[in-house]
């Protein structure tokens, strides 16, 4: 088994500018957060009129400083959210790790028929040509192809089955039951924002050699 390697992620660069970016804008909004409040409060149609009166409320400079705090830590907490949403891919010549959130895939290669992005997301097709994984990443399409066809796999540079996509209805006559019931619980996760649960209900439908994408809230699937 190979222990070369290549790992897709945040650069070191971007990690200075995450690192840099979010907690330096939490202590700038935090430093004129007590302004915004005091101009914002006398303005009725303005949201969060309560908190913002009560920060309002509150007078001297201890004020700015405790909000500049707050704003650093809502930095930091977004810099670690952003760290811990983001996609991590470990390609090797014999398998690929895929991290997300808490999740570790392990696909062999010789599972994989094709790689290729659908716009920004990474898809991986399976030797029967379904989808084995799909998932939203933000790196440069060449660095993802590149590292793909370093460690020779099929790449290609457009989606092959990008027609034979269908709009998901209820109770849909093309697929089981257990389909349509991931698919509607999908639904709902997708309405929630809750990204963790659709992911896991993706994966149960890839199982069942279903494809799945979304745009607008609304499924497709092949």
């Amino acid at each position: 088994m190979s222990n070369n390697h290549t790992v897709l992620n945040f650069s070191k660069t971007d990690k200075v500018i995450l690192w840099l970016g979010f907690p330096l804008m939490g202590l700038v909004i935090g430093w004129i957060l007590p302004s915004i409040a005091k101009w914002g409060s006398s303005l009725p149609w303005v949201p969060f009129e309560g908190p913002l009166k009560l920060i309002a409320s509150y007078n001297g400079a201890w004020v700015g400083f405790i909000t500049m705090i707050l704003g650093l830590i809502a930095g930091v907490i977004l810099t670690l959210l952003s760290f811990h949403e983001s996609l991590e891919m470990s390609i090797y010549d014999d398998r690929v790790i895929l991290k997300l959130r808490d999740d570790e895939i392990i696909l062999k290669k010789k599972d994989i028929s094709l790689v290729f992005m659908d716009k920004k997301q990474l898809v991986l097709l399976g030797i029967d040509e379904k989808e084995l994984f799909r998932c939203k990443q933000e790196l440069n399409k060449s660095r993802v192809a590149n590292a793909f066809i370093k460690h020779n796999y099929l790449w290609s540079d457009t989606d092959p089955f990008k027609n034979d996509f269908k709009t998901w209805v209820v109770d849909c006559p093309d697929l089981s039951p257990a389909a349509n019931a991931l698919l509607k619980a999908r639904k709902i996760a997708i309405e929630k924002g809750d990204d963790d649960e659709a992911f896991q209900l993706i994966r149960e439908l890839w199982k069942l050699g279903v494809s799945v994408k979304e745009n607008d809230n609304r499924q497709y699937y092949r």
